[in-house]
């Protein structure tokens, strides 16, 4: 590994405890994260559960392993080097643990129940407890409903993916929970269901309010001089649904097709079942 500065190496390990410890840590199937640290990255490899060995203690719930790398490595071999630690593998690992493990309103738990990596002692560890919680986790999970159909869990990004159908079309949908509480689950499915009950009319708001915001942009697209004014009428009929994304908020981006008036650029509208429609962009 390429040096890491002294400074940054010392601002990094002071938010661990100096005392070392083994654990067993069962690393997920998420992939790992990076952000800049100074004039290093600190990076992650998550993980679903560890035991404490001094204690055998199992302790359930998403974690990260962390540890520095300098600029040069990242750039050359990634954010995983020079660990890279296996999906749904158990890996014995010297750690240091978080002092300040207090979460913070609007950060993740997963944030602070986090180690800092000394080095990995031992891969593929057998350990009938973690081994458990491995298959516990990679059950599927999915909500059937009568009217929309079936939707599975990607435990790794806490969505629900599915397809439903829209004004005669499949349409995809995605529903952003926490995959630890079912209430999201359902008030989630709550704000899609309010959606697709009333598709006809709730489609004419979106066309209307897309074509009210658009069409102007639509018409600056146009590729000749002497290419045919869109109307209207005629961008609302050629635009079409096809995904919804919904968080247990109650908010919502539908994404529309744009039948290559912008460059078969994505139309998004969002907005909240609270609120209603609130703007339309493009994407992509």
């Amino acid at each position: 590994m390429k040096n890491i500065t002294s400074k940054d190496f010392e601002a990094f390990e002071s938010e661990y405890r100096k005392e070392e410890k083994e654990i067993l840590a069962l690393i997920s199937d998420a992939n790992g994260a990076a952000a800049c640290f100074f004039e290093s990255w600190a990076t992650s490899q998550y993980f679903w559960a560890y035991v404490d060995i001094a204690s055998n203690e199992l302790k359930k719930g998403d974690g990260r392993i962390n540890w520095l790398i300098s600029e040069e490595d990242m750039q050359k071999y990634g954010m995983s080097y020079p660990h890279y630690f296996k999906n749904g593998v158990v890996y014995r690992l010297k750690v240091r643990e978080l002092i300040d493990q207090t979460v913070p309103e609007g950060r993740l738990p997963s944030y602070y129940n986090r180690f800092m990596l000394v080095n990995i002692i031992e891969e593929n560890v057998h350990n009938d407890d973690l081994l458990a919680v491995l298959a516990e986790y990679r059950k599927p999970v999915t909500i059937t409903d009568k009217a929309m159909g079936e939707f599975f869990l990607d435990k790794n990004l806490s969505l629900f993916n599915g397809k439903i159908n829209w004004c005669g079309k499949s349409v995809s949908v995605s529903l952003e929970v926490n995959i630890n509480s079912k209430g999201t689950w359902t008030k989630a499915m709550k704000v899609l269901r309010s959606l697709h009950d009333n598709q006809e009319e709730q489609d004419v708001d979106f066309r209307t309010f897309i074509t009210e915001q658009l069409v102007d942009s639509a018409n600056d697209w146009r590729v000749e001089d002497d290419t045919k004014e869109i109307t209207k009428k005629d961008f609302a009929d050629r635009i079409s649904l096809s995904e919804l994304s919904i968080t247990s908020s109650g908010e919502y981006t539908a994404y529309y097709d744009d039948d290559d008036i912008f460059a078969n650029h994505a139309i998004t509208v969002n907005g909240s079942i609270k609120n209603g429609m609130e703007s339309a962009n493009l994407a992509g």
